[in-house]
């Protein structure tokens, strides 16, 4: 067993100033450090979570995506110590006590990487996403925004995402290196408005399953 580990979360943001405030006071009970990456937004989202005093702020002067930030995010995290790097999204829902559901599992040795797994139906390519990764290495839910990782998994492989695969990369990477993982069902929230990331469904749809498809070759190689 593990003990006296540092708890680093990581949260990806863009134009999130409705709730950015109120998911970092949530979270701070379960976390030694808070990052807070602002992709691009045009709102008062960084103002907003720089107001708390309780999060690390990294500025992205433009949009970059999902991934890109939590690569930032994951490297600062490994430049403070972080021990268990946690990912979790700034819409609401998410729920901040799961973190250290998530986190026990780690910190006793039973995971090096925990999965949220969502109990409510998922879009359309989502599911198809879902079925290719559970069919293919066990993982109901891949896309799930709340995950924890040891230290050593991203030591390990170097990086968060190479692929664009929005967050899944890592947790394939790892199961081919012998990386334990568990999962631990979760209930979500409803958000306080339009995720952007779903505000296109049609959009969003493709950008999945190109993701999918972007996995499926890097199998390949």
């Amino acid at each position: 067993m593990l003990f006296n580990q540092k708890i680093v979360v990581v949260i990806p943001a863009f134009n999130e100033s409705k709730t950015i405030e109120k998911m970092i006071k949530g979270v701070k009970p379960y976390a030694n450090e808070i990052i807070v990456v602002d992709d691009g937004s045009y709102d008062d989202t960084s103002l907003k979570a720089e107001k708390t005093g309780a999060a690390i702020v990294i500025h992205h002067k433009e949009n970059q995506g999902y991934d890109a930030s939590l690569e930032d995010g994951f490297r600062e995290a490994f430049k403070r110590e972080a021990s268990i790097i946690v990912t979790f999204d700034a819409d609401e829902q998410h729920q901040p006590e799961d973190i250290k559901r998530l986190t026990e599992l780690i910190i006793t040795g039973e995971a090096d990487i925990v999965i949220g797994q969502r109990q409510h139906a998922l879009h359309f390519g989502e599911k198809i996403f879902a079925i290719y990764t559970n069919f293919r290495f066990g993982i109901k839910d891949p896309l799930c925004g709340l995950k924890a990782y040891t230290r050593k998994v991203y030591e390990s492989i170097g990086h968060f995402d190479t692929l664009g695969s929005i967050g899944t990369q890592l947790i394939i990477e790892a199961l081919h290196r012998g990386f334990k993982i568990e999962f631990v069902p979760i209930d979500t929230g409803p958000r306080v408005d339009k995720s952007r990331f779903y505000f296109n469904r049609l959009k969003a749809n493709y950008k999945i399953l190109k993701a999918m498809m972007k996995v499926i070759l890097f199998l390949q190689k």
